[in-house]
């Protein structure tokens, strides 16, 4: 499996496919995608993409703004869970992030992802909530980034 750096089109159809399945393609748009700042890494076995994950700066303490990086759109192909994959690109995304100078890594979580977060160093912040999107349960997730690599940077 190798990681790199990809174009926003590119993690766009494994995104649909694992969270936005029946909904239109165009859900799988947002925002920052295309933004100088927004970076998309994607894992591949062969030709095949088998997860992907999109990060951008985004403070996670408002009132006290310190660099951090919200990721989004974590997904990996059905077949390929459980695998590695998600842990593989949680270490890579960490690696960018730690020679950036970025301490900190946040996100929504899925309520259904949350041991898989807290076993790589994530802890859960507040208090859950729907995403008005999805209709699935939430909460944000938020790490240390030397943290993520010291667990992601071990088997299993």
């Amino acid at each position: 499996m190798t990681i790199a750096e990809v174009s926003a089109a590119e993690v766009r159809p494994l995104r649909h496919l694992v969270l936005r399945p029946g909904r239109p393609f165009e859900t799988t748009f947002i925002p920052h995608d295309d933004d100088a700042d927004t970076w998309h890494l994607a894992a591949r076995d062969g030709d095949r993409l088998v997860g992907v994950i999109t990060l951008f700066p985004d403070p996670f303490d408002r009132l006290t703004p310190a660099p951090a990086e919200r990721f989004r759109w974590m997904a990996v192909h059905p077949d390929w869970q459980g695998r590695g994959v998600g842990r593989a690109l949680l270490h890579a995304a960490a690696l960018r992030l730690e020679a950036r100078g970025v301490p900190t890594m946040w996100a929504y979580g899925r309520d259904s992802a949350q041991g898989f977060y807290e076993r790589y160093g994530f802890s859960v912040v507040g208090d859950g909530f729907i995403d008005p999107d999805t209709g699935i349960s939430h909460h944000i997730v938020r790490a240390d980034v030397p943290r993520v690599l010291q667990l992601t940077g071990t088997a299993g």
